[in-house]
């Protein structure tokens, strides 16, 4: 008779077996397959050796896998459904292109066309329209309702006024004309009227516009509004102006100086060009022959300013450019000031009259009466003349 002697494990080994039972996410049968042990021998050394079980100097805690396997295929059927859904959602985009900027109707239509390929639900979804929407639409009767049929002969009258005016009005005053013509309607009723069909009225900027950039350089605001200026020939400000003449606009630029606040450069023309403020300069220059290393000269943002030639102009000369920033008016205040005085005291009585005659009265305006006879409350109630008679010579 034979005797078949009984294996005998060490406890490493049951150790080890115990950790990667509790470590792996397959079972335990299989766990027991892999070591060649009976699983019932598995089970109990995990009940021996589990921390809370076991008398054992060294027990092993019971941290478990990260993810039991049911968990894993979980997640794996949750990822496949997520993937499955947004490769679904791709494909109706694709074939729904424009279709999201459509009415309703026209994206139920669409849905009608494809329902067959995926669920009605999704398509719902994807093209921002209600189910309820979609079957009402769709088991509706091929006759429209009384309201919808009032929807559409508001809307044809609508489009008809907005032809008829060139597509000048917007929804507002489209509103009133179907008032007038007897339409039962609110101004929001007809503002979605119009949205539906695209209408737009063709003076409203489309949303998103921005101007171009000229991409002409824009220098920091380095007056900052100190406009007090103690001694000539130290800060210069520019503007330009248009005044309406028969023969059409006639273009002023002038140059201030905001010691005195004396006009020391101007320039006239048809044209509205950086050629207008290089005249102006020029004649500033020729007039005071500052020290351009000492002079600021400001301006605000226009084309004119911003030119290589007149930027180029300054800086040959050594002068300090400073611009207004962009919208703010009031930083170059002393010069909107002076052409405000100009149209507000002399320009405006005169009415619409010629282009040389309206220089004329512009040379007389700013190089006699602005200078010697209009009376300067800035200046302590003095003409910028009498003013500049009162201050010391200053070498430049």
């Amino acid at each position: 008779m034979q005797y078949r002697s009984k294996r005998r494990f060490s406890n490493a080994f049951k150790r080890e077996a115990v950790e990667a039972s509790l470590s792996s996410p397959q079972t335990q049968a299989q766990i027991a397959a892999k070591l060649g042990v009976h699983p019932t021998l598995l089970s109990r050394w995990r009940q021996e050796w589990i921390v809370g079980k076991s008398s054992a100097k060294k027990p092993v805690r019971n941290a478990g896998p990260t993810k039991s396997l049911e968990e894993l295929e979980r997640e794996n059927v949750r990822l496949k459904k997520q993937l499955k859904r947004a490769e679904m959602e791709r494909d109706i985009l694709k074939k729904a292109d424009g279709v999201l900027r459509q009415a309703p109707e026209v994206r139920f239509a669409f849905i009608d066309g494809h329902r067959q390929f995926w669920p009605v639900t999704v398509l719902c979804e994807v093209l921002e329209v209600s189910r309820a929407g979609y079957y009402r639409w769709r088991h509706a009767p091929c006759q429209p309702s009384a309201r919808r049929q009032r929807w559409r002969t508001l809307q044809a009258f609508l489009l008809e006024q907005a032809r008829q005016q060139k597509g000048v009005p917007g929804y507002r005053k489209l509103w009133r004309d179907a008032q007038d013509a007897g339409f039962a309607c609110g101004k929001n009723q007809v503002q979605r009227l119009l949205r539906a069909c695209g209408y737009r009225s063709c003076v409203a900027t489309k949303p998103g516009h921005r101007r171009p950039s000229s991409g002409l350089p824009v220098l920091p605001n380095l007056l900052n509004r100190r406009f007090t200026v103690a001694q000539p020939n130290r800060v210069w400000v520019s503007d330009i102006t248009q005044l309406r003449c028969q023969e059409g606009w006639l273009y002023v630029a002038v140059i201030l100086d905001l010691c005195g606040r004396q006009v020391v450069g101007r320039a006239l023309g048809r044209v509205n060009d950086s050629g207008l403020v290089l005249r102006a300069l020029e004649q500033a220059w020729e007039r005071r022959q500052p020290c351009g290393e000492a002079l600021l000269f400001h301006s605000d943002q226009g084309a004119q300013y911003r030119n290589e030639a007149v930027m180029s102009w300054l800086n040959d000369r050594g002068v300090t450019i400073s611009m207004s920033r962009l919208g703010n008016c009031w930083d170059n205040a002393c010069a909107e000031s002076f052409f405000a005085l100009l149209k507000k005291e002399w320009t405006t009585r005169l009415g619409v009259i010629g282009r040389d005659e309206m220089s004329d009265e512009i040379q007389y305006y700013t190089d006699h009466f602005y200078p010697k006879v209009r009376r300067h409350m800035t200046l302590g109630g003095l003409t910028p003349n009498a003013y500049a008679a009162t201050l010391q010579p200053v070498s430049t």
